[in-house]
């Protein structure tokens, strides 16, 4: 309850803020404000013409993207772009749809305040359910939940926008099936939008089929699950947990595990996949997710995910989207997959002591290090326990039963590697007089 509080009044604060004009310098380009003007003015062909202008200006890419879709949002564009979602003229709506999509693009106060306009849901849905704007509609409910937590609280719990989203998902359109996917993985990410999506059976009824119908396409032609088969697996193991069982085969769980590792490296890296910018938060909730399950472990660490979650501990402060989030998420993933000793030897391996340690200075000034701290030192007291047994091992009392000192060289080095993590050379070969 006093998180549903807390977000409350996050909402009301954002909204605010979405609704007065921004007090940051902008410099103001005129040829919006006259566009805005006609967007206002009532005559429909005049208000798509400017709908069409205002995407380009608002579009990723260009120069001034931010500064235009600011400065869009504070002349009051968007409430009249939303009642344009309802337009008779098709080409209006679809000016409309293209407008508002891009101005959620990357920007949270849009996306909330595109979403509360009395109407706008209701519009979606019906543009969702029965027109041949399926895909442009369903691009905005996407880009407003990517970018948007409050946003996705808001759709979530507004009547039939979900069921509207399923249908979507179940399109014979690819390009439409794809962003409905989208958006359900959005939603699955947060636990207060789960349970409507369960009740509304998307796992069964819309994400599961597409794995398996997916599964046998990929069985006939090979290689790695696409865009759509990747958000539909993600959001199940969001929502319920991935498995074997949600495939066809054990080999095509195999893949998307494997890709979705891949993926997280790619978004340290700062690499798209498949035209698509994950941020590694995104893809380290359903992997944290999946490592609950004692059977998907070793899954995880074959696609080489310990790796990775150590580079996450120690890279968290430049990650560009919920940085703290996704280093919680990754200690935890860390803890899950520590069970066994040459797990373990891969995360010392991979230098992960040292950078868990370094969480506890920067505990004072960033609250996710602080609550990954706990976590992140019972981590490091299970890795370093060989280091206690050897140092137990050279102690003349605490030592006097121990075979350590009875090896010879070549053995001891093993033993020392397997414990401590050392990365010892072999022994050099004796020389030959």
């Amino acid at each position: 309850m006093a998180s549903r509080a807390r977000r409350v009044a996050r909402q009301c604060a954002l909204l605010e803020q979405a609704m007065c004009p921004s007090s940051e310098p902008v410099q103001v380009d005129e040829q919006i404000t006259a566009k805005v003007h006609e967007l206002k003015s009532g005559h429909i062909e005049a208000a798509t013409r400017a709908a069409e202008f205002l995407y380009r200006r608002a579009h990723a890419s260009h120069l001034r993207s931010e500064e235009n879709k600011r400065q869009i949002r504070s002349e009051g564009a968007i409430p009249h772009l939303c009642d344009m979602l309802s337009a008779r003229c098709g080409e209006a709506r679809y000016q409309a749809c293209s407008c508002l999509s891009e101005l959620a693009f990357r920007d949270e106060l849009n996306s909330l305040l595109i979403v509360n306009v009395p109407g706008a849901l209701d519009a979606m849905i019906q543009l969702m359910m029965s027109s041949d704007m399926q895909e442009d509609a369903a691009l905005i409910v996407g880009n407003c939940a990517a970018f948007s937590e409050e946003a996705v609280e808001t759709m979530v719990h507004h009547a039939g926008l979900v069921a509207a989203l399923k249908v979507a998902a179940t399109s014979a359109e690819a390009g439409t099936k794809g962003i409905a996917v989208g958006a359900i993985n959005c939603f699955s990410r947060f636990g207060f939008a789960s349970d409507t999506l369960i009740a509304e059976r998307v796992v069964e009824e819309a994400l599961l089929p597409l794995l398996r119908r997916q599964d046998e396409k990929e069985e006939e032609e090979g290689g790695q699950p696409d865009a759509v088969e990747l958000r539909a697996a993600l959001a199940v193991a969001n929502l319920t947990g991935l498995s074997r069982e949600s495939f066809g085969s054990a080999a095509q769980f195999q893949r998307a595990v494997t890709t979705a590792v891949s993926i997280l490296e790619g978004a340290l890296d700062g690499r798209s996949w498949e035209g698509i910018s994950f941020s590694a938060y995104s893809i380290l909730f359903p992997l944290r997710n999946m490592a609950l399950a004692a059977r998907n472990r070793e899954a995880l660490v074959e696609a080489g995910l310990l790796e990775l979650l150590a580079r996450v501990v120690g890279a968290w402060r430049e990650l560009p989207h919920k940085g703290g989030a996704a280093l919680v998420l990754a200690v935890e993933a860390a803890g899950l997959l520590s069970g066994r000793c040459d797990w373990q030897q891969r995360l010392r391996q991979a230098d992960a002591i040292p950078l868990l340690r370094a969480l506890s200075d920067h505990a004072a000034a960033h609250p996710e290090a602080a609550e990954a701290a706990g976590p992140a030192g019972e981590l490091v007291r299970l890795l370093e326990e060989g280091h206690v047994a050897v140092c137990m091992a050279q102690h003349g009392r605490l030592g006097a039963g121990s075979g350590l000192g009875l090896l010879d060289e070549s053995l001891t080095q093993m033993v020392l590697a397997f414990t401590i993590g050392g990365r010892f050379a072999p022994p050099a070969a004796p020389s030959q007089s």
